[in-house]
């Protein structure tokens, strides 16, 4: 936290801070920025206070300064010094008359303290009294008001003893003091308090400025805010008080007389004491409040430098000269000083542009909560208000104008007829108070805006009625438009629903009077829910009935709900049997007519198909009799009888009874029953689930009925005793008839057929109901409310249910994990434990269990015979291997064992194991039954308990019956008593071990023998190492040891002495030769070269006066040589001159055309010639040729014999000479021997790798052949893979490709040959030369050459893996061609049985007769009829399903019922036919699937052949930067002819002088030519194969001349294989479309057959159909009739399209073919073009590429010619404007005057 003073001067520096930057504003506005935009700065006062920059008050109020004694003003006075006691004169005078104003040294006038210095001189000035007068007074009257900030005085003489500071604010008026100051403050100021301020406003007096000393230039500072004391807030008003100040006043009242007066009075004395003041400083700022920055000159002041001014330049909307009012019209908040970041400034007011003056009303301002206080003064346009925000009396406020629009106030426009208030109106909208602007006062039955018409019923509109109107006798509410009666002639008209004289009633069953359109709203009671549609006429709500709620009846009350329409359901497995077989039987299943079978539910989330616990089996002749007892409505009910068939078959013939407690109601809804209603006979449909037994029943409420179901034959014709059928349930359904609310009227005919085409009822025959419709939930809270009186408790079980609520339709609460039933209230079969966290699976074994079902307390499952335990999984104790138990194993050392894996527990005598047969670790023996070896401590080489043993575990030899222990790490030998491999110590001993080897893991740890047994000495050192631990590198190897890290030493051989010893073992540093340097010894000492000598670094030795430096190539020697020079030493003529460079160098001028180079020789100027080319300058022929130069021929054959004689004798002078060369370097040719044979066998392997890198006719053949059989077989597979096969094309064209580059490889390969061994043939002569840069060089073709080979080799794996892919997809096509034909083989096989299955059909047609008309007729019978004669049945022919059918009633309901079954079954069926085609459709994926992995094989195969190009191309680019081009080669065999230049006749004769002087002084010279015989033999060789390469580069430049006319050939050939290409890609293109169209032919002969067969399948399944149906009624026979004829003509329809489409495919097989042919023959052609042009192309692309790099180097060096023009041009323009700019200036100072 800041401290408090330090607040007080961060507010300082922040105002001298205001004032800075308001002097730079200024500065900045006198002073514009040069160069363009001024950048705009905040104003400092926008978003806070601001203050003006502080200054020195008394700068320019000289004439307002003042003082009440002044020396010298009337006359001149004299006075002396006090501290000049040593000087010789002491006292002087004062004359502070104006004519000495300007003489500082006389004139003490109170302005002198304003400046130290007098103005314009510098010397000092000050103020001085009068001698001896103590109450002096100095005065500064201030223009304004100001902040005053601190004082600080120096005097001359002595400070005072006594005075006071005080300042005035209202301009002298009154004063207040500041401080007092006292040498003694009881004596001058006795009623002043001494001690230090404690507020800022205590005023002290205090002695620190009024000590005797300093005699001169004292000080008194004085500070209005005191840094000591803490301030809260430096803008509060007390703050502000204190620093506020229009007049200073300073009041000496004693001198200090140093005790003078108090002995002599006389003048003398008085003159030494006086007030004097050397400068006096007045800190402080115009007073602003903080709304000014800057403060300006007031009217009549004369502005001066560094004057603090008084007048503010206000912001914030303030005025005055302190900024201490707000301006005109800011006045609706009131006057603040600006504090801090709240700058308070002045608010506008608010009067809408209505008046120009306003005043601020502090009332009105605490009135709004101090948000504003400006009161408007004068409204104008007839307005009022404090902000003329509303219209005066009789005006309103317009509210389509805005409230700034000078008309917005409108007068008033009212009816004085109706209007009250002498026609005043609402001056403004108010919503909240009723007020509506330019709305008049009516009367009271007045209404309208301007109170000219009568209010809604009221009528009779009269200006001499004090009410206006006469009201109504009619209820508004009731009338037409709200209106009540006619405005006119008082009569009343209804709405719609409302009644009554009055129109205040509502119709029978509606509500609610009200303003709506129609009056009042239908009750619109429930009606299953209400009594009736009758409602409260004020509330509407309707009389529900028991437990049902809502307004309209609608929904049951919480935790209650309303039935389904299968509510009253009667479980099978609870109802009575034949034989008394109920639910106590079900855990018996003994053999009977009635079996309980329990379901446990579905675990996958599905819906149970079956209601509570599961299913009563029942068998012929058996029967189940139901109690129903909870019948709550009279009505008919339909018996729907739930089930699961168990034979294929429908189940004949079951009898339904009811059994009524005694005869029916005769007033009843079952009046009209009778019977033999209540025996019923119906049957069980095997394709169903269940089944309506028709006729219904008619049930009385109240009434106990037992329903029988009897079950007898389920087939009359077969005994069939085993056949049975699971029966779920009986669910007695209210029928739709018998509700009221669905019959009787328009309305409730209109409900019924809704609910009829929504088929809201059949849902609920099933036990799955699906998604039911929400405009069938409503019917179904209706009917449930009706049939069961109201809505039932929900009773949700509070254990098993998640919460007391369930669904409102159908009462289902919301059960706990495995609790069923609708209450939650039991475990779902299968589970048991019924508790707060639901019940738990019983999970019995299924092998160990009779079935999966167990006690709903315990949980027990039913145990079969030897199991026990809950889940019926465990054996006996001592028994094993459930639920084969067998007795536990244990060699007698264990009684129990694990009962699943028989593992045994507990095992005793140290024994352990699955049997307890073996022994714990430590110990040995055979524990086993039979052996009875008992298990015994390891000896190792003694027991652990001794403390002398090596080993864990150990074991006992089955052969020798020793005991073989199993050592530690680092312990050997059958007891462990020696040390293991890489292990030393003495373990035979006790106390002894053995220790690891220290090899500093320099060994192989797998070796034997690697450290001394004993010692631990290290005998088979690795890596280069050595030592007792081998820690140390060998001789010839350096670095770090320990961490395998020993390298072998890379010393140069020629700038190493090998005699030396090796290299250092820790850095590596070589022994190197005189003036080697370098770790290896690699360079050359600073100014010497040839390290290639092997005998050390010889001096540069560069002539002082040719070269630039000492410093010369450390591999040629070659110095830097000045302009004119040359030579290696430069101490020769430069290049292309000759002769002695210290006196003239003469120009080569060889002849360009005959010259091998323009360098000719140093000393005799001779040229070097090209073959056949002579002459001094290269410009005549040779000897031994003819012509004019350059084309010369040779002589023939007589010159030649004559020549290569003379040659002979050159070759014999030429061995001498070579041969005294190699004596004479024999050092060096012995250093490098073994690195030329090295290099030599290098090169011959890029040779032999090159030859090898081809691929051989054979390959590409075999390639080739695959890629056509490959497209062969894809042709056979699908049309679709055309596309493949061109793919493949493409492949193959680009193997080609590859081949022709590989070809071209080859050639470039052979030239890179003849290069390499004219290098070879170079080397020795370049050893001195450049040793060094030859030998990189082969390294680095050695290295190209391997690159090249690796390349050739993962060509040849791609190649292999393109042959692989190949294959794979032609497996794969094959594979998917021969399903995709079996499947369509299949399709047709099907069809013609299912054609032979409709001919055994028609045959069967007498037994159909026999089973329906009780007849067999062929096809009709005379008595009963048949299919074939239209009479079907009568009286005789009681066993015909037509005699049967026409027995039972309800013929119209059981017709519809069999619609509506044969709409499912179309569905049925209509799925069969989805699951055709989507079989259908996983055929074509399959072949799809085939197509789409042959592309896959073939892009793949195509991505490989890219690769395979790419490195083809990188070959290419490796042989082209080889030299490979005519250029380079040209420029090689110059390099070599010019080697010959230096072999010049007086060059030989030198050469010979030298060799003689050398042999001279050899001895053994035979011995050494012997020797190097050989060497010279080489260097032949390579000679012959340099010459031969200089034949051939020649040839090659002959090629180049070639190449631009096979370019034109080239580019001709190009395009007529491209034209042929262009028709190839047509035809395919054709070729694909008519495959297009026959695909999809092809597919809709599918689509066809597939229909074929779908249509099949759907007549068997209606005459399926059609034989059930024979067996219900007589109307089936006619629907067998139809489908038979129909069945017939839709299969000669099929067979006819059967037919149509075989030929159509053949057809399209046929064009096929025939496509494929032809564009087999297209391809052919193209590619037989498309091989030619890719040859000649590539050929030609070659030796364009070629002609390209040498145009390339042209332009580059045009460019480079270009650009220095450019930069020419560039610099002469610069020189040009420096030029004119010199001459400007010069012309400027010329005619400048000073």
């Amino acid at each position: 936290m800041v401290p408090e003073p330090r607040k007080l001067l961060a507010f300082l520096i922040f105002v001298s801070w205001a004032e800075y930057t308001s002097a730079q504003r200024d500065r900045s506005r006198v002073t514009p920025i040069r160069g363009g935009h001024t950048p705009q700065r905040p104003h400092p006062c926008e978003q806070s206070s601001c203050y003006p920059a502080t200054g020195n008050l008394l700068i320019g109020r000289e004439p307002r300064l003042s003082a009440s004694s002044t020396c010298g003003l009337y006359a001149q006075e004299r006075y002396c010094i006090v501290s000049h006691l040593e000087d010789h004169k002491k006292c002087f005078w004062c004359d502070s008359r104006p004519q000495n104003s300007n003489n500082p040294r006389l004139s003490h006038r109170v302005e002198n303290i304003v400046y130290r210095f007098a103005p314009g001189i510098r010397q000092r000035s000050w103020w001085q009294s009068q001698n001896g007068v103590e109450n002096v007074t100095i005065q500064l009257d201030l223009e304004a008001e100001f902040h005053f900030t601190h004082l600080i005085i120096t005097f001359k003489t002595f400070r005072p003893a006594a005075m006071l500071i005080e300042r005035s604010y209202d301009f002298g008026s009154t004063w207040q003091v500041y401080r007092y100051f006292a040498y003694n403050c009881d004596e001058s100021y006795p009623n002043v308090p001494k001690h230090n301020p404690r507020t800022l406003t205590d005023v002290v007096c205090e002695s620190r400025y009024s000590n005797v000393a300093p005699s001169t230039d004292g000080e008194i500072i004085f500070r209005v805010l005191p840094p000591n004391l803490p301030i809260d807030d430096p803008y509060s008003q007390e703050v502000q008080n204190l620093l506020k100040m229009t007049n200073l006043r300073i009041n000496f009242t004693k001198l200090h007389t140093l005790g003078d007066d108090l002995l002599d009075n006389r003048e003398e004395i008085q003159e030494k004491y006086y007030y004097a003041i050397n400068d006096m400083i007045v800190r402080g700022s115009c007073s602003c409040y903080g709304h000014a920055s800057r403060c300006l000159p007031l009217p009549g002041v004369e502005p001066r430098t560094d004057m603090v001014h008084g007048r503010c330049e206000c912001t914030h909307n303030t005025k005055g000269l302190n900024c201490e009012h707000c301006e005109d019209f800011y006045n609706d908040l009131p006057w603040k000083p600006a504090i801090g970041k709240q700058t308070n400034a002045c608010k506008r007011c608010n009067c809408n542009s209505h008046a120009t003056s306003c005043h601020f009303d502090a009332a009105v301002y605490e009135l709004t909560g101090q948000v504003s206080g400006g009161v408007c003064d004068g409204c104008l346009h007839d307005t009022m208000g404090r902000n003329c925000e509303q219209c005066k009396p009789f005006y309103y406020e317009d509210p389509n104008r805005e409230i700034t629009d000078p008309e917005v106030c409108q007068p008033c426009d009212c009816d004085p007829r109706g209007s009250l208030d002498d026609g005043t109106c609402d001056s403004r909208t108010d919503l909240a108070n009723s007020l509506e602007s330019g709305r008049c006062h009516c009367k009271a039955n007045v209404d309208g805006r301007r109170c000219d018409r009568c209010k809604n019923g009221y009528w009779n509109f009269d200006g001499q009625n004090p009410e206006g109107c006469e009201s109504c006798t009619c209820n508004t509410l009731g009338t037409i438009g709200n209106q009540g009666c006619n405005v006119y002639t008082g009569e009343c008209t209804c709405k719609r629903y409302v009644t009554g004289r009055d129109c205040n009633q509502c119709l029978p069953e509606h509500w609610g009077l009200s303003d709506d359109r129609d009056g009042c709203k239908a009750c619109d009671c429930d009606p299953g829910g209400a009594f009736d549609n009758n409602c409260d006429v004020i509330t509407g709500q309707c009389r529900c009935r028991l437990h049902v709620t809502g307004r309209m009846c609608d929904q049951p009350e919480q935790s209650y709900f309303t039935g389904l329409l299968d509510y009253l359901v009667y479980e099978a497995e609870l109802a009575n049997c034949s034989e008394n077989c109920s639910i106590t039987d079900m855990l018996n299943l003994r053999q009977s007519n009635c079996q309980v079978v329990i379901r446990e539910p579905f675990r996958d989330g599905r819906e149970n198909t079956w209601t509570g616990t599961g299913f009563m089996r029942t068998f012929e002749d058996s029967a189940l009799e139901f109690i129903v007892d909870n019948i709550k409505t009279s009505m008919e009910y339909d018996i729907v009888i739930r089930y699961e068939p168990q034979a294929p078959a429908n189940w004949e013939d079951v009898r339904v009874i009811v059994e009524r407690p005694g005869p029916v109601d005769r007033n009843g809804p079952c009046a009209n029953s009778l019977p033999q209603d209540d025996i019923k006979q119906d049957s069980l449909p095997a394709g169903a689930r269940s089944v309506a037994v028709f006729p219904p029943v008619c049930l009385e409420a109240g009434q106990q009925y037992k329903i029988r179901l009897e079950f007898k034959r389920y087939d009359s014709q077969v005994e069939t005793p085993t056949a049975s059928v699971l029966v779920d349930s009986i669910a007695l359904v209210p029928r739709i008839e018998s509700v009221p609310f669905f019959r009787d009227s328009t309305p409730n005919e209109i409900r019924r057929q809704e609910y009829e085409r929504y088929r809201c009822g059949q849902a609920f025959y099933s036990v799955v109901k699906g998604n039911i419709p929400d405009v069938c939930k409503q019917y179904h809270y209706s009917i449930g409310f009706y049939v069961h009186g109201g809505a039932f408790y929900c009773q949700c079980d509070p254990t098993g249910s998640v919460s007391a609520l369930c669904t409102s339709l159908g009462g289902v609460c919301q059960c706990k994990p495995n609790v069923v039933g609708r209450r939650c209230d039991r475990c779902a079969p299968g589970t048991f434990g019924f508790g707060p966290e639901g019940c738990r699976a019983c999970d019995c074994n299924s092998i160990g269990a009779l079935d999966n079902f167990c006690d709903a307390q315990t949980g027990q499952c039913k145990c079969r015979a030897n199991t026990y335990g809950r889940e019926c999984d465990q054996c006996q104790p001592g028994f094993w291997n459930f639920p084969n138990c067998q007795r536990c194993e244990c060699n007698g050392h264990a009684d129990v064992c694990d009962s699943r894996t028989g593992a045994c527990s507990n095992c005793r005598d140290s024994t352990l194991g699955h049997h307890c047969d073996r022994c714990i670790e430590g110990y040995y023996g055979d524990p086993r039954i039979g052996v009875d070896i008992p298990c015994r401590p390891c000896p190792c080489p003694e027991t652990v308990e001794s403390g002398h043993s090596y080993a864990t575990r150990c074991a006992l030899d089955a052969r020798t019956q020793d005991v073989v222990c199993e050592c530690s790490v680092g312990y050997a030998g059958p007891r462990c008593d020696v040390c293991a491999d890489n292990y030393f110590g003495n373990p035979e001993r006790p106390g002894g071990s053995c220790r690891s080897c220290n090899c500093s893991n320099n060994i192989d740890v797998s070796r034997p023998g690697n450290c001394d047994i004993r010692t631990g000495e290290c005998l088979q050192c690795l890596f280069n190492t050595e030592g007792f631990n081998c820690q140390i590198c060998k001789a010839g190897y350096y670095g770090d040891a320990v961490n395998q890290e020993c390298k072998e030493c890379t010393c140069n051989l020629l700038g190493t002495d090998a005699e030396a010893g090796p290299c250092d073992r820790n850095t590596g540093q070589c022994s190197c030769r005189p003036n080697v340097i370098g770790l290896n010894c690699d360079q050359c000492k600073e100014n010497h070269w040839k390290i290639a000598s092997g005998m050390g670094c010889e001096a540069c030795d560069c002539d002082p006066v040719g070269s630039g430096a000492e410093q010369c190539n450390q591999f040629d020697g070659q110095c830097e040589c000045k302009q004119g020079f040359g030579g290696r030493r430069c101490n020769q003529c430069q290049d292309y001159f000759w002769g002695n460079p210290t006196e003239k160098c003469h120009a080569c001028d060889c002849n360009p055309d005959g010259s091998a180079t323009l360098q000719c020789n140093q000393n005799n100027g001779s040229c070097n010639c090209m073959v056949g080319i002579g002459g001094e300058k290269c410009d005549q022929c040779a000897r031994g040729y003819i012509g004019t130069a350059p084309h010369c021929r040779p002589c023939g054959e007589c010159f030649d014999n004559w020549d290569r004689i003379l040659n002979d004798l050159h070759d014999q002078t030429e061995r001498v000479i070579h041969a005294a060369s190699e004596i004479k370097q024999t050092g060096a040719s012995g250093a490098y021997r073994r690195e030329f044979e090295k290099m030599e066998k290098q090169l011959n392997e890029v040779t032999q790798l090159l030859e090898n890198t081809t691929v051989s006719s054979h390959d590409l053949e075999r390639l080739e052949n695959l890629v056509e059989k490959f497209r062969a077989n894809v042709n056979k597979s699908s049309e679709k893979l055309d596309e493949v096969e061109n793919l493949l094309d493409n492949t193959a064209s680009r193997i080609y490709e590859a081949n022709l580059k590989l070809t071209d490889l080859r050639s470039a390969a052979s030239k890179l040959k003849f290069t390499a061994l004219g290098l070879k043939e170079n080397a020795t002569k370049l050893q001195e030369a450049n040793v060094e840069g030859a030998l990189n060089l082969t390294r680095e073709a050695e290295k190209r050459s391997q690159k090249a080979q690796e390349a050739a080799d993962a060509t040849e794996r791609d190649v292999a893996d393109s042959e692989r892919q190949c294959k794979r997809t032609e497996t794969i096509v094959n594979r998917t061609a021969t399903q995709f034909y079996n499947s369509q083989e299949e399709n047709e096989e099907a069809v013609d049985t299912l054609t032979e299955k409709l001919k055994e059909l028609e045959t069967q047609i007498p037994d159909l007769n026999e089973l329906v008309c009780d007849k067999r007729g062929d096809p009709c019978d005379p008595l009963c009829g048949g299919a074939g004669c239209g009479v079907c049945g009568g009286l005789s022919c009681e066993h015909g399903a037509v005699t049967k059918a026409d027995r039972a009633l309800g013929v119209a309901k059981d017709a519809e019922k069999a619609i509506q079954d044969k709409e499912n079954d179309a569905e049925e069926l209509l799925r069969g036919i989805s699951q055709a085609k989507e079989e259908t459709v996983t055929a074509r994926n399959l072949a799809k699937q085939a197509y789409d992995t042959a592309l896959l094989a073939s892009n793949q195969s195509e991505n490989m052949i890219l690769e395979r190009t790419d490195l083809t191309d990188k070959l290419d680019e490796f042989h082209n930067m080889a030299g490979a081009t005519p250029a380079e080669i040209r420029n090689l065999a110059l390099e070599t002819l010019n080697k010959d230049i230096y072999l010049r006749p007086e060059q030989i004769t030198n050469l010979t002088s030298s060799i003689n002087d050398t042999i001279s002084s050899l001895k053994d010279i035979d011995t050494i030519l012997a020797a190097t015989s050989d060497d010279l033999d080489l260097a032949n060789s390579l000679k012959r194969q340099a010459d031969k390469a200089k034949v051939d580069a020649e040839g090659i430049l002959d090629t180049a001349q070639r190449v631009v006319s096979a370019l034109d050939e080239a580019q001709e050939a190009q395009m007529k294989a491209e034209e042929a290409i262009q028709k190839a890609r047509d035809d395919i293109s054709a070729a694909e479309k008519d495959l297009a169209q026959i695909d999809s032919e092809t597919d809709y002969a599918q689509q066809k057959a597939n229909e074929t067969v779908k249509g099949v399948i759907v007549l068997e399944g209606r005459l399926k159909e059609l034989q059930t149906r024979f067996l219900k009624n007589s109307r089936d026979s006619k629907e067998v009739t139809e489908e038979s004829e129909k069945v017939n003509k839709e299969a000669k329809q099929a067979n006819d399209k059967t037919g149509d489409l075989e030929s159509k495919h053949q057809a399209a097989a046929g064009k096929l073919e025939q496509k494929v042919e032809e564009s087999e023959r297209d391809q052919t052609k193209a590619s037989d073009l498309l091989e030619r042009a890719s040859k000649l192309f590539h050929s030609t692309a070659a030796k364009h590429k070629e002609l390209l790099s040498m145009k390339s180097d042209y332009e580059s060096n045009q460019d480079i010619l270009n650009d220095l023009l450019n930069t020419i041009d560039d610099l002469n323009r610069r020189i040009a404007t420096a030029h004119k700019n010199i001459n400007s200036r010069s012309e400027y100072y010329r005619t400048c005057v000073s």
